[in-house]
């Protein structure tokens, strides 16, 4: 999520190889990273009413990951400095951030929803809690409610989580459509849906999930 506004709460990307995640750390949610995003973005748009499969399309377009075909939110990303990544685990993004800001880089998205840690300082108590998906996925649920509260439109909510500016807003506002489009249609595509019997063999890519640009997957050191 870029600069989308200087909102606080109470305290509470060129492709390298792609590899899939390792066994589940013990330091890592229940279900792993691959359900993680989901389940909480599930949870969040039942807790706040929020039109169906809307949070779902934001977590898509923000950190959405396509692995050997199976859509997910992926909850160790990372994006500053215009670059994306995805991580293997938790404790390798958090040393990411840390190393950033130690180099001065104050704009860094992260986690399952992209919170910018710099226009939102708030939102999480430490890098632990931010990268937490259920809390990560709350706060920005909880912000996007906040602005339809305001607003009492949902696309203009939308555009404002990513950014006031009318032509940032709206070019973002249609990659969130379109993802939203694919999430109704394409729904046992995403990674916590049962395997369906037969599976068409087509690329997710190919057919318009519009994920975020850019990214990097960071293997593990070892």
């Amino acid at each position: 999520m870029r600069r989308a506004l200087a909102w606080a709460l109470a305290p509470a990307l060129a492709l390298l190889s792609v590899g899939l995640p390792g066994p589940v750390r013990a330091d890592e949610p229940a279900g792993g990273p691959m359900t993680a995003c989901l389940a909480a973005i599930r949870t969040a748009e039942k807790d706040h009413r929020m039109p169906g499969r809307l949070l779902m399309a934001v977590g898509v377009t923000e950190s959405g990951r396509d692995l050997e075909g199976r859509l997910t939110v992926w909850p160790w990303t990372v994006n500053a400095e215009g670059q994306g990544r995805y991580f293997a685990d938790k404790q390798s993004a958090i040393a990411h951030v840390q190393a950033l800001r130690k180099r001065g880089v104050r704009s860094i998205d992260v986690g399952c929803m992209q919170v910018n840690l710099h226009w939102h300082p708030r939102a999480f108590p430490d890098l632990e809690t931010a990268f937490d998906p259920a809390a990560n996925v709350a706060y920005a649920a909880a912000m996007l409610k906040d602005f339809h509260g305001d607003l009492r439109n949902w696309s203009r909510s939308v555009k404002f989580y990513h950014s006031r500016t009318p032509d940032k807003g709206d070019a973002y506002f249609d990659r969130v459509a379109a993802n939203l489009r694919l999430v109704m249609l394409r729904r046992n595509d995403l990674a916590d849906a049962p395997p369906p019997r037969k599976r068409r063999p087509t690329s997710i890519a190919a057919e318009g999930w519009r994920l975020p640009p850019t990214m990097q997957v960071v293997r593990p050191l070892g």
